[in-house]
């Protein structure tokens, strides 16, 4: 059947509103109809062609890795991953797999689902199976990154999971104090030179999640690592997002000074087995945490207007 989606016909290019054939889904799959999809860094970075996880491969491309639909044989209301999906969540409809699919919590906004379970998936994952820490565990845990949508997601799950400090490092400014309001118990300004920064409220974390990455990171790991009270307690560096660069400086004495692990986070460094795991518990906890973060609402038809727009709250796709 034809149905409408947005469609990359060049790696880079803004998406089209265009036609494209979707066949019936197959036995391991089910057809959902698409009620709202997240546009996340993610996204942006598959259409971009720049993202490891479209290597090797040619557009067409309809971006979207996830969002909340209805399956139309039963009316149910459901979240999809559609990362190991043919085709992307910004269409009209889309085939997954059976075991990609999770019914909604009871309580569940649909619309802030779509939005957040992507960059909640970042930390929830990069706590349980990267760092293998337990929900209620009190884990101290600090956040590189945190004025973001992945980051500020990241304060409110870290809360959720009964963390007992949570320190946020980022730009000074409204975004970095608006953590406080989400559950930081310590906040990080980044100085204008980054090695002026004092790190030391995060000396004694359990678990750094890291969206940044680059000189940032570098800054961040000598200076956590130089305040350290006790350099024998283990430290999971758990490295999500590159937003400040691809590569960091890392001085091997100070590597051999501290029991420090790093552990990347994403499909491949966890299984897909332990996502489908994690997912149930995940939706629960932000639901129950009310966890939320600021959308702006844009139609599928209009994608390639407004794809290249920066700033402003993330969009949320309505077919």
């Amino acid at each position: 059947m034809s149905i409408r989606a947005g469609v990359v016909k060049a790696w880079g290019n803004a998406p089209i509103y265009d036609s494209i054939d979707l066949p019936a889904p197959s036995n391991d799959q089910v057809r959902v109809k698409v009620l709202g999809a997240g546009v996340h860094t993610l996204v942006r970075s598959r259409a971009a062609g720049k993202h490891f996880s479209v290597a090797g491969k040619n557009p067409p491309h309809v971006p979207g890795t996830d969002g909340v639909g209805i399956i139309p044989e039963t009316n149910q209301l459901v979240y999809f991953n559609a990362l190991l999906s043919p085709t992307g969540s910004l269409a009209q409809e889309i085939n997954v797999g059976k075991r990609d699919v999770f019914p909604l919590p009871e309580g569940a906004d649909p619309d802030t689902i779509a939005v957040l379970v992507n960059p909640a998936m970042s930390s929830w994952m990069a706590l349980t199976t990267r760092a293998g820490v337990q929900p209620g565990s009190g884990v101290k845990v600090a956040i590189i990154g945190a004025t973001g949508v992945s980051g500020q997601t990241a304060v409110q799950i870290s809360k959720a999971f009964g963390a007992s400090e949570i320190v946020t490092i980022g730009k000074p400014g409204p975004k970095l104090e608006k953590t406080k309001e989400l559950g930081a118990t310590a906040l990080v300004p980044l100085a204008e030179t980054l090695t002026d920064t004092d790190f030391s409220a995060a000396a004694d974390v359990d678990v750094v999640l890291d969206y940044l990455w680059g000189d940032v990171s570098s800054a961040a790991f000598a200076g956590i690592i130089k305040a350290r009270k006790n350099k024998s307690q283990r430290l999971n560096w758990v490295e999500i997002g590159a937003l400040a660069g691809e590569t960091q400086a890392i001085p091997a004495s100070l590597l051999r000074q501290a029991n420090v692990a790093f552990l990347g986070c994403a499909p491949g460094s966890w299984t897909f087995p332990e996502l489908y795991g994690q997912t149930p518990a995940m939706l629960e906890a932000l639901v129950k945490g009310g966890v939320k973060t600021d959308f702006a609402v844009k139609k599928l038809a209009d994608v390639e207007s407004w794809w290249n727009e920066t700033g402003g709250a993330r969009p949320l796709v309505k077919p």
